[in-house]
């Protein structure tokens, strides 16, 4: 449950908790990394709040009173949890810190009155590391603003690109905040298309929802390819957003290859033999950067292909539950559904106006993405609070997972009838930090064996 944190500007060195939250000699407060010696007393007057003094407040640092979160450990009571988001490309400007990705991250922050604690948006370069403390964006009733604070409980990796994340200062700071400070950090890193697939493959849980997929392209891979699956997809292992992607084809013993150029256009080049489709290929993609991937026959609308993007997250609880699923459809042309294709999103109302082929569709959907979640956690060996994928139906009513995103995308939450999904996906990650900083202060070895 949460607590109302009030601060008392009369007493001295004091935090007074419910009588219900039962202390055991407990001898200093924590916020964040902050822990201070002072006198814990209990009230059976006090039923949903805590009350600490205000020289308390100073000394860790609170920046405001708030709903919180108590855990207690043996030597302290912890107050918060202070949840930091870790990302990158901050302005000078304090109405917009992080230009036009702020909208995102003050409905992201706005969550933290329902989930209870403190969040804060925050850049490397906003940590004063000699003494441990952060000066963060918190997004209040008056806006943004800016406070120190001490270092999080816990951090929540919102870095925008694989470029930043792969810079080696990035690397090593996140690197010493989970090794030096033992805080944890969920969502880490970007998924690497073909380490996801091996990872999958190995799982007999996650093997039927798997297309048929290969690395090391060469020009019998792409000939043996088309041979056993007519269509098939080139795509960067490491790309988003659908760019980069070769569609292929074999007809009539042509070969035949369609893709986007860059100015957007949808077009189509054909080749007598594999190899020279290949030859075509190599030229214009770093082929050891790509994976050659099994083409589904989709179920349509409209005529149309279309697939579906399913979040899951995990939740107070570190459980995973699916928080939005949208369906999209491919624009005119497009060799993918991507938006930026001339996709477009529809809700499962709006293709399934029958309640049952809608339920049965979406009881798949859900089956599969949960357990392509739980796969993927176990065999991870990082920490994962939310995942995107592009799951596909075929005509037979297969599922299958195309992609998954360990940092997806938002474009889908434009569609009015996904603002439920999308205030969930924002108030999930919160709620499984405050799971996450419980578990890092009482269980820390379910953490780190």
């Amino acid at each position: 449950m949460t607590y109302t944190l009030l601060i008392d500007d009369k007493g001295k060195n004091t935090v007074t908790l419910p009588a219900s939250l039962q202390t055991s000699g407990q001898t200093a407060v924590a916020f964040g990394s902050l822990l201070v010696p002072c006198r814990i007393v209990s009230s059976s007057a006090l039923t949903d709040c805590v009350i600490i003094t205000s020289d308390i407040a100073r000394r860790l640092s609170i920046p405001f009173a708030a709903n919180i979160h108590v855990f207690l450990t043996a030597e302290a009571v912890h107050l918060g949890p202070l949840v930091g988001i870790l990302t990158a490309g901050f302005t000078k400007s304090l109405h917009r810190p992080v230009g036009s990705r702020s909208f995102f991250f003050a409905k992201l922050l706005a969550q933290e009155k329902q989930v209870g604690g403190f969040a804060f948006l925050f850049g490397t370069s906003h940590i004063d590391w000699e003494n441990g403390m952060v000066n963060g964006y918190f997004y209040t009733e008056r806006g943004w603003e800016r406070h120190i604070v001490p270092l999080p409980t816990v951090i929540y990796n919102r870095l925008p690109n694989r470029r930043i994340e792969n810079d080696e200062t990035f690397q090593t700071i996140t690197e010493t905040l989970q090794t030096a400070y033992g805080i944890p950090v969920f969502n880490g890193h970007f998924f690497n298309k073909w380490e996801i697939y091996r990872r999958l493959a190995s799982h007999p849980e996650a093997q039927p929802y798997l297309p048929t997929t290969a690395a090391h392209i060469t020009w019998q891979t792409v000939e043996q390819f088309l041979a056993r699956h007519t269509e098939a997809y080139v795509k960067p292992a490491d790309g988003s957003l659908g760019r980069g992607i070769y569609h292929l084809t074999k007809k009539n013993n042509v070969y035949e290859c369609r893709f986007r150029d860059e100015q957007g256009e949808t077009k189509t080049a054909l080749f007598p033999t594999a190899m020279a489709l290949w030859h075509h290929l190599l030229a214009n993609a770093p082929l050891h950067r790509y994976v050659i991937q099994q083409a589904v026959p989709l179920m349509t609308v409209n005529g149309r292909p279309t697939d579906f993007r399913v979040h899951t997250n995990k939740n107070e609880y570190g459980q995973w539950q699916v928080s939005a699923i949208a369906a999209k459809i491919a624009g005119r042309q497009s060799i993918t559904t991507h938006m930026n294709s001339g996709g477009i999103v529809k809700t499962l109302e709006e293709i399934f106006p029958d309640t049952v082929q809608r339920e049965t569709v979406l009881t798949r959907l859900h089956h599969a993405a949960l357990t392509l979640s739980r796969c993927l956690d176990e065999t991870s060996e990082t920490l994962i609070g939310e995942i995107g994928f592009d799951l596909g139906v075929d005509k037979q009513g297969r599922i299958w997972m195309f992609e998954a995103n360990s940092k997806p995308g938002r474009s889908i939450f434009k569609h009015p009838g996904l603002k439920e999904a999308d205030e969930r996906t924002a108030l999930l990650p919160l709620a499984y930090a405050v799971h996450l900083s419980k578990t890092a202060l009482t269980e820390p070895e379910a953490l780190w064996p």
